[in-house]
């Protein structure tokens, strides 16, 4: 499948650089889209273009099998979130990945988040909201059921993302959700220091009420969720992570990871941190890939009823 119209893809992958710099600023930006849109290409993701009414945004999808989007990280859509596709897809799914901010194909995680913390869309990252985004993704995760009707969905939210599973397991086709180092509100101080705990260690970028439609969703319809961290993580939270489980109860399977290398904080499980790693199949991140995989191949397989 070609991208549906292709030269508004490209803008969109261009992102923000368009509106930021000059005009010969901005051709460079659309021609490193260009580059980057066939670097997908090359991938093997083909492409479409999908909106709620409001936004429209890119989704690059490949392989075969149970659907799941992936939401890529603050720093991007970039290499390490391809490499995780990939890999979901050598496991038998196939994967939607919407590119959601930043010029595809790099990495910025700084610019990124200056971007988003005025950005409408995204809510100004602020905690106990849900931003315009999670309705967009609601959208796109109800459409994905419809094709055929029934099917079962996963959603996998990384980082910026983590918490947006919650409002997408709203949604009745999503049947399995993996919240994974859920990070924002951030306190850089933290980060840097270790110092400065409090009230937004627990707070999330989504909403009470939609956290509360959730957990309501997931009793009712016995929808599992996997949430995961690393335990010398300071961007994600030991105390959000312990909301999310006491929220979800026994929908919510929580797992905590030793350091996979000689890093002191590490925090990308799935990705950055994957691809740091030693290929030891002890190792933490080999461990969280295959329970993910297991959790997703046990909750997507289709149902006789």
């Amino acid at each position: 499948m070609r991208c549906q119209n292709r030269r508004n893809f490209l803008r969109l992958a261009a992102g923000t650089t368009l509106l930021t710099t000059g005009a010969a600023e901005g051709e460079a930006a659309l021609e490193v889209a260009k580059y980057a849109d066939m670097t997908m290409q090359q991938r093997g993701f083909d492409c479409f273009t999908f909106s709620d009414g409001r936004y429209e945004h890119a989704v690059f999808i490949k392989g075969s099998g149970p659907p799941v989007i992936v939401m890529h990280e603050l720093p991007g859509f970039a290499e390490p979130l391809v490499g995780f596709a990939d890999r979901l897809v050598n496991a038998g799914f196939r994967v939607y990945a919407p590119h959601l901010f930043g010029p595809l194909m790099w990495e910025d995680p700084t610019l990124n988040y200056a971007r988003l913390c005025i950005s409408k869309e995204f809510g100004y990252l602020r905690a106990n909201r849900s931003a315009p985004i999670c309705d967009w993704l609601r959208a796109l995760a109800n459409s994905l059921s419809e094709e055929p009707p029934g099917t079962r969905i996963g959603v996998i939210g990384m980082c910026l993302t983590g918490a947006f599973v919650i409002p997408m397991v709203i949604e009745p086709g999503v049947r399995a959700g993996v919240i994974s180092q859920p990070a924002i509100p951030i306190s850089l101080r933290y980060v840097q220091t270790g110092r400065g705990e409090g009230d937004w260690m627990r707070e999330m970028n989504i909403s009470d009420e939609e956290l509360r439609e959730a957990t309501e969703r997931c009793a009712r319809d016995h929808v599992p969720i996997l949430v995961e961290r690393f335990l010398n993580d300071r961007r994600s939270t030991h105390a959000r992570v312990e909301r999310i489980a006491q929220a979800f109860g026994s929908n919510a399977t929580v797992y905590e990871y030793k350091n996979p290398g000689p890093g002191p904080y590490p925090h990308a499980i799935l990705t950055s941190e994957y691809d740091l790693a030693d290929g030891d199949p002890a190792n933490p991140t080999r461990v969280a890939l295959q329970r993910v995989i297991a959790f997703l191949t046990t909750n997507l397989a289709p149902r006789s009823t």
